[in-house]
């Protein structure tokens, strides 16, 4: 569709006036497909929804970026020229969201009375109007739809132009929002992809100049920071700075009605400061305190509701208090923020030991990958319930190349890649140690759709989750794996312990992943659901925005979906909305997920690293230097920890034809942090010893 936006207003750098904006839509006229014996409107870019057994419709999200410090105030669709459409359609009932650890609902919904009303439906042709925030940023967000629809005749007309008016005026929250203000690339990019009319982008005042701007911020207790050291230095090398702080130092120097509130203040007077990219919450729940959020889902009649969903989003979306009302229902509605900033995630440890087992997955996973099986994909789908059927194969299907299903469109993982599937849609049923098999054959991401439970995920139980059975798994032979699963409550990181958290606390298998810390939703009978939205927003940011550090494309995800979670329909049920809160990045925020394997690495030497052969080693090593030319000063070996084992200086290093040479016969088995110091500057690079 065309884009066109008009701002009726001269604009100043702040706004400190009402106005409008209108934006056009061209809305071809949609294809009607068969669904269960009922139609279905298909328009590319418009998701199909309705309240639950009422007649399902096409509609157009709405977001349109406002003048900056102001707030939506009200909404005017305008419809023109009709096309009446097959006369007779019968348009299929929405049917709700369910968990994905409940058992199947029972029963179709289908609400008889609007299906028999010969009233235009929906009587209501546009959706909510909110108004939220990224990086000072105001974005209004809204719905409307093409269709008018007589259900007792089957009568469909559809609309095939649209005038969207946006009422504005400065508020005080918009100016509070101001104070994030930002204009680095990634947010710049990022509503450029949002926002129906970026160009209002060139109206917004300058941001503030910021003081040292910190690429990753760790926030773990003082016991935990030396085990950051060999992560930090090499991001270091990446041009990525780093900064730890404890929590207890954030508790004392920041006001707020609780430690959560302290440390999300102090992220919000950091980002204002001095900016910040990437934090990474250093420890389990009594490390770092989570935030629990607030939400509700009425499916079925049932209404499922939560006060504590464990949701580390309260640390990324950095805009309002969560709970205005001050009644400790963290994240109602109308109390939100759908725009999350901060790129956030959680390495749920608890002791020194199996920090050192995160931490070593994460940099072996980066700095010496397997680098021919970087795109090794696994798809698990199972048997998710009958009456009506529905598998999670078909869920997992959209995850792959271009899909126009459900209304919006996502390009994912590359159908080139080499796909594995494991669908209980084709086999009837696979097993945990068929899984157990393919895993250690060398498989670096692993999509589920599927039951979970806080001890049992991809039909694995906490007792399956130890270093013998994913041997294969560990770095060397085959590349720790990457999760993202719709399986309910196995990311719930406030339990002790979830599976999730085993599969990251081992020394071998999960390195990082996307986990449901309560309930995964699907839609019976259907290829949409609330968990399947974001996974198809993450792959997309992944694979085609080429946004690879993990945090970064949680956030992307949740950016791109934020817009429908108060659509008709989703906005009543809720379930788009808790899966908007309790979807969590465990891992390091910062790491980079590889999307192309590394031909030939071995072979053809980067001219900005140092390279160590045999790697991994038994008694010597030689280390190519970029730059032959270059000086050795000194060569220092370091544990994961941080803990130095030694330095050698150089009257002590032996030069060869081949570059440098190092015994290091006298280290025990392990993995270790080697750093060179040269005239020209310092390299940094992994080093394994096996014997």
């Amino acid at each position: 569709m065309k884009k066109i936006a008009v701002v009726l207003l001269t604009l100043g750098m702040v706004c400190s006036m009402k106005g409008q904006i209108v934006t056009h839509y061209q809305l071809p006229v949609p294809s009607i497909t068969e669904h269960q014996g009922y139609a279905l409107l298909q328009s590319e870019g418009m998701m199909q929804s309705a309240l639950s057994g009422n007649p399902t419709v096409p509609w157009q999200h709405v977001a349109v970026l406002l003048p900056a410090g102001t707030e939506a105030t009200y909404l005017k669709v305008d419809l023109s020229d009709p096309v009446e459409l097959v006369s007779g359609t019968n348009l299929f009932p929405y049917q709700s969201s369910r968990p994905l650890s409940e058992g199947s609902g029972g029963r179709f919904e289908k609400n008889e009375t609007v299906y028999n009303s010969k009233a235009t439906y929906p009587s209501e042709n546009q959706g909510r109007l909110s108004t939220h925030f990224l990086y000072g940023h105001s974005v209004a967000f809204s719905t409307f739809t093409p269709v008018s629809y007589i259900p007792a005749t089957g009568k469909l007309v559809w609309f095939t132009k649209a005038s969207v008016e946006i009422g504005f005026e400065p508020t005080n929250r918009g100016a509070r929002a101001l104070q994030n203000l930002s204009a680095g690339t990634t947010t710049i990019s990022t509503l450029q992809n949002l926002v129906k009319n970026p160009e209002l982008l060139n109206h917004y005042p300058a941001a503030a100049t910021k003081g040292s701007p910190v690429g990753l911020l760790i926030i773990t207790p003082a016991q935990f920071h030396d085990g950051f050291a060999a992560l930090r230095e090499y991001y270091s090398t990446l041009g990525i700075s780093s900064e730890l702080i404890t929590p207890d130092d954030i508790y004392s120097s920041q006001n707020g009605v609780d430690n959560q509130e302290k440390i999300r203040n102090y992220l919000i007077n950091r980002v204002q400061q001095d900016g910040v990219d990437y934090v990474l919450l250093g420890g389990d729940v009594d490390q770092v305190p989570v935030r629990g959020l607030y939400c509700q889902v009425n499916s079925q009649g049932s209404i499922y509701e939560d006060q504590a969903i464990p949701s580390d989003l309260y640390y990324s979306a950095l805009d309002g208090t969560w709970d205005n009302n001050g009644n400790n229902l963290w994240g109602e509605p109308d109390e939100d923020d759908l725009l999350p900033e901060l790129a956030v995630a959680r390495l749920p440890y608890s002791t020194v030991a199996e920090q050192q087992r995160m931490l070593h997955k994460v940099l072996q996973y980066q700095q010496n990958p397997v680098g021919d099986e970087l795109t090794n994909t696994l798809m698990a789908g199972e048997d998710l319930y009958s009456n009506p059927q529905t598998w999670g194969g078909d869920y997992l299907d959209l995850l792959i190349g271009h899909s126009e299903e459900n209304g919006y469109t996502t390009d994912g993982i590359p159908e080139a890649f080499p796909i594995q599937k494991m669908y209980d849609r084709e086999l009837g049923f696979w097993s945990k140690q068929q899984l157990i098999d393919k895993i250690n054959s060398g498989i670096t991401f692993i999509h589920h759709s599927g039951h979970s439970n806080v001890d049992y995920a991809m039909r694995l139980s906490n007792w399956d989750i130890t270093d013998a059975n994913f041997s294969g798994v560990n770095g060397t032979d085959h590349n720790y794996c990457l999760v993202y699963t719709h399986g309910c409550i196995c990311g719930a990181f406030d339990a002790n312990d979830c599976i999730a958290e085993e599969m990251l606390k081992i020394q071998n298998f999960v390195v990082a992943g996307g986990f449901n810390s309560r309930y995964g939703w699907f839609n019976e009978g259907q290829t949409e659901g609330p968990s399947e939205h974001l996974h198809r927003e993450f792959v997309n940011a992944l694979y085609t925005m080429g946004i690879k550090r993990i945090g970064q494309t949680q956030v992307q995800s949740k950016v791109a979906t934020a817009p429908w979670v108060e659509a008709p329909g989703q906005w009543e049920e809720g379930a788009l909305r808790w899966c908007f809160y309790d979807n969590n990045i465990l891992g390091d925020a910062a790491m980079l997920i590889h999307t192309d394997n590394l031909v030939a690495t071995q072979e053809i030497p980067s001219p900005e690293k140092i390279i160590l052969y045999p790697n991994p080693a038994n008694t010597e090593i030689n280390i190519t230097l970029p730059n032959d030319k270059q000086a050795v000063r000194t060569i220092s070996i370091f544990e994961l920890t941080g803990k130095m084992v030694t330095t050698i200086q150089s009257s002590d290093i032996k030069n060869t034809n081949f570059g440098v040479r190092l015994a290091v016969g006298v280290l025990p088995t392990g993995t270790y942090l080697v750093r060179v110091e040269t005239s020209n500057g310092s390299y940094t690079t992994l080093l394994a010893i096996a014997r």
